[in-house]
């Protein structure tokens, strides 16, 4: 049987980054309401097991993952519209990294690696590797193709994989779907 939040973490485009999923961990409706799977009890446990993260012993914290969450999301909205992200939102990516580990040297299948190993594997340590992932995106020069959906109802945040940088929708069978439905009855009604 197929989870219920293959839908949240992927959407039918395949896993991108760690950030996004947490970023569309909130929703809203056609209406404008939202809706937070942090507090769906087995959102959290997919979210750990799709990213093969650790699960750690502690209960989750929602307010470390919220206040990541919103921080990624103000700086995924400056990213798009062609803004700078605020100092205030890099200090807080910064501090979200910024856990106690050390570098070691490690073989292989394709030879040595030097990978940072965290001292401690808890919510500390899943919140850095969140944002870390989100770092590695604006650091790799990836960030023009994270986008939000033009549907105003949507507000997903995705990576567009088109050659021309193009998508617009984090969907073209929902919300591309209802976009043209809607363009079609304005021509329509005039």
């Amino acid at each position: 049987m197929q989870s219920p939040h293959l839908k949240f973490l992927t959407l039918g485009h395949g896993k991108t980054a760690p950030w996004i999923d947490l970023v569309n961990s909130q929703e809203w409706d056609t209406f404008g309401n939202p809706s937070d799977h942090l507090h769906d009890p087995t959102w959290v446990p997919y979210f750990l097991k799709q990213w093969q993260f650790r699960a750690p012993a502690q209960s989750v914290s929602l307010a470390k993952l919220k206040s990541l969450r919103t921080t990624l999301r103000k700086s995924c909205e400056s990213i798009t519209s062609g803004k700078q992200i605020a100092e205030s939102q890099l200090r807080e990516c910064n501090s979200a990294m910024n856990i106690v580990g050390k570098r070691q040297l490690f073989q292989r299948q394709n030879g040595l690696r030097v990978e940072f190993v965290p001292t401690k594997f808890d919510w500390n340590w899943i919140v850095a590797e969140i944002a870390q992932s989100f770092a590695d995106m604006l650091a790799g020069g990836e960030i023009t193709r994270v986008k939000i959906c033009r549907n105003d109802d949507c507000k997903w945040v995705f990576y567009d994989k088109t050659k021309g940088r193009t998508r617009c929708w984090c969907s073209g069978q929902s919300c591309g779907n209802r976009e043209r439905v809607r363009r079609a009855r304005a021509k329509k009604s005039k």
